[in-house]
């Protein structure tokens, strides 16, 4: 005999276009290959809990997952590219929590910290105009870029993180001071080659006349016999673009009567406190 419990089961909050038009996917990553009108539901008790797990969230487990429990569509949410990933997640949070989401900040004119609320359909709508592709010219190579997957910014977030944690380790350590110099010279070359590995990794392929190259081996020889400048203009080229890719900034006015000055704040996604609380500090700008 059913239930009539299951009448009340989840229904979608809303429905989605996904900013990369499902550009960088094959068929296992969205269901049909449908990129748009995307239903979305709201997170239920055990998504909330998954985001509160420290591991989960560290490596990249949480997000997936409830991903796939609020999006069914989405098979394979670790390939999904970053501000696809954005856009999907403030999209779980208006559907689980509304629209308005309140933040606190401090005006950086006369430091007095306000509350304001914010739209975060507003925020979508700035992702309608994201660039799905770019590219540069150095010389006579046209280098094309593309966004990192989650997958690929979770690893490289995750091998930073073990750096970050060996450098603490050796700076608090008692070990002569030419030992430390030595091990923490040592890391600095790996974390070095951290980022020129990541660099490489938003290349799609490097074309010269009527050639192409798409292997990433082959593309990371390249960049590293090649000259300094060549790699300074990948960096800054990429910086631009993550930027384009990133969340906007909100510009704030200080409720101060006698402040009353305008500034910009990121609305940063730090998931486990911005899925789990109702208001959020965020970070000022200007």
């Amino acid at each position: 005999m059913s239930s009539f419990l299951k009448e009340y089961h989840r229904q979608p909050k809303l429905y989605i276009d996904l900013p990369s038009q499902g550009y960088y996917y094959d068929e296992t990553v969205v269901k049909d290959k449908e990129y748009s009108n995307i239903p979305v539901f709201g997170m239920n008790a055990m998504d909330e809990i998954v985001f509160k797990t420290p591991d989960a969230l560290l490596s990249g487990t949480a997000t997936t997952e409830v991903i796939q429990s609020c999006i069914p569509h989405i098979e394979d949410p670790w390939q999904i590219v970053g501000f696809d990933i954005d856009y999907i997640l403030i999209s779980l949070r208006i559907a689980t929590y509304g629209d308005t989401m309140t933040i606190k900040t401090a005006c950086p004119h006369c430091a007095e910290v306000h509350e304001n609320e914010i739209l975060l359909t507003k925020i979508l709508e700035n992702f309608v105009n994201c660039p799905i592709t770019n590219s540069f010219e150095v010389g006579d190579f046209k280098i094309n870029l593309r966004p990192l997957s989650y997958k690929e910014s979770t690893d490289f977030s995750m091998q930073n993180f073990v750096i970050e944690r060996q450098i603490m380790a050796v700076n608090n350590s008692d070990i002569p001071r030419e030992d430390k110099e030595k091990q923490l010279q040592e890391i600095f070359i790996e974390s070095s080659n951290l980022n020129l590995l990541v660099a490489v990794s938003h290349i799609e392929s490097v074309e010269r006349d009527s050639l192409s190259e798409t292997d990433n081996t082959a593309i990371l020889e390249f960049i590293q016999s090649n000259d300094a400048e060549f790699y300074s203009n990948l960096r800054e080229s990429i910086k631009s673009l993550t930027e384009q890719w990133n969340l906007p900034n909100i510009n704030i006015q200080c409720a101060n009567e006698e402040c009353s000055k305008e500034y910009k704040t990121k609305l940063t996604l730090d998931y486990s406190n911005f899925f789990g609380a109702r208001s959020l500090n965020s970070r000022n700008l200007i």
